[in-house]
Order: structure tokens, then sequence, then C-alpha cells
């Protein structure tokens, strides 16, 4: 009875797999191949001299990576068609959305670098401050890029509860089945703004998990805690 259960769950799991396998390491090595290419390339470029001291070169190094992240999870996730479940078409369209993500993220870079502490390691504590304003920009880029490739990953979540095979589901919090309607108690009313059908409420509804969208406000999610705390160190 145990095993089954686990064969089920395991067939489950694959049934809904969203990324092809190893997807988070080839995204997560296109980043570092990124930054280490573009530094390279870049490098005594008047240009990219002028964006290191808008965005830091370590900030600069981010985005180069995270730009080589996103085309490299979209790639892998349009030739490998039996781990999606969106059209090529889509695939892209979430990249222009990952990178103009990336590019609103860079515009409020451009200040906090200014403000950001500078990287400069304490003799005594052997801390460097510097690494807030690197730490937050991955934080906040992780998530998006990693989306491309179809990988879901943590909060924000939206918890969904599954039929048994071979039973009926039951309404959260009605211990009624979907789609049947409770039948109320003789001598009690509604409460005042309930429904008196017992349906739920409509709620706000979250991209779905293997999708650009759910993936930006992942990164946000992440990125908050961290440029408040960013802030919070550059006042001080």
């Amino acid at each position: 009875m145990a095993n089954g259960a686990a064969a089920d769950d395991t067939a489950a799991r694959t049934a809904t797999r969203t990324a092809a396998p190893g997807a988070a390491a080839l995204v997560l090595a296109a980043a570092v191949a990124g930054a280490w290419g573009f530094g390279a390339a870049a490098d005594g470029a008047s240009w990219a001299d002028g964006l290191r001291g808008v965005l830091r070169g370590s900030g600069l190094a981010v985005f180069a990576g995270y730009g080589a992240a996103v085309l490299a999870g979209s790639l892998l996730r349009t030739v490998t068609p039996e781990h999606r479940s969106r059209s090529v078409g889509a695939v892209w369209a979430g990249a222009g959305l990952a990178l103009l993500f990336g590019a609103l993220v860079a515009l409020l870079a451009w200040p906090v670098a200014e403000i950001a502490p500078a990287s400069s390691r304490d003799p005594v504590s052997q801390r460097d401050p510097g690494f807030l304003y690197v730490l937050w920009l991955a934080s906040t880029l992780l998530a998006p890029a990693l989306a491309t490739a179809g990988v879901r990953t943590g909060l924000p979540l939206a918890p969904q509860r599954a039929a048994a095979s071979g039973g009926s589901a039951t309404a959260p919090g009605t211990g009624t089945t979907p789609g049947t309607t409770p039948t109320p108690t003789p001598g009690t009313t509604p409460a005042p703004g309930t429904a008196a059908s017992g349906a739920a409420a409509p709620r706000f509804r979250l991209p779905a998990e293997d999708t650009v969208r759910r993936g930006v406000l992942r990164g946000l999610a992440w990125g908050t805690p961290m440029f408040a705390f960013l802030l919070l160190v550059s006042a001080f």
C-alpha cells in the first residue's frame, strides 16, 4: 500500500515536471560564464567603463550573467518540448519580460550603487559590507532567470489540494464536495455579506508556477527584504 502511494506520488511529480533535468545547473553555469565572458570581452572598452562607474563592476557582472542565464534558459526550454506546456512564442515572450524586468532593476540599481556601502574588508571582523549590493541584485534576479527554463522555486506559493485517487475531494473549510450546494441548517440565516449558496469568494490568482511572471513575483519577494536591509545599512 505504501509502495503504491509512493509510486503514484513519483509519477505525479514526473508528469508535472516543467523543466528539463539539470536546467537549474545549466542556467547558473550560463550566468557565471556570461559574467566572466562579458568582463573579458569588454575589458578596456570606454562604454563598459562608463557602465562600471554607474553600476559598479560587480553589479555589471551580475547583469551580464543574468542576460546570459535568461537566453540559456529560454533556449533550453525551446529545445526540450517534452518538458514544457507552452508554445515557443510564449517562451520567448517570457524571455523578453525577464530582460525588461532586469532593465528596470538596473535603473533602480543606478542610484542605489551610489549610496550602498563600498567593498572594503574590515580587518577586525573580516566582513565586507559591499557584498550587500551584489546580494540584493542576485536575490532579485535569480528567480526570473530560473523561470525562463521552467524551474519552479520557493515563495510565493499558492497551495492547492489535489483530490485523492478513488475518492472525493472536499472544499477547504466546508467539508463538502466541490460542485455541490451545502444544505443550510434549519433556523439559521446566512451572515450579512456571505453567499447563501456556499460558493467560495473569488481570490487573487497568481500566475502559473512555470511562468516568468511568477518568477518576477518571486524575485520581488526575495529581493525586497534585502533591499530594505541594504538601505538601512547605507543610512549609517
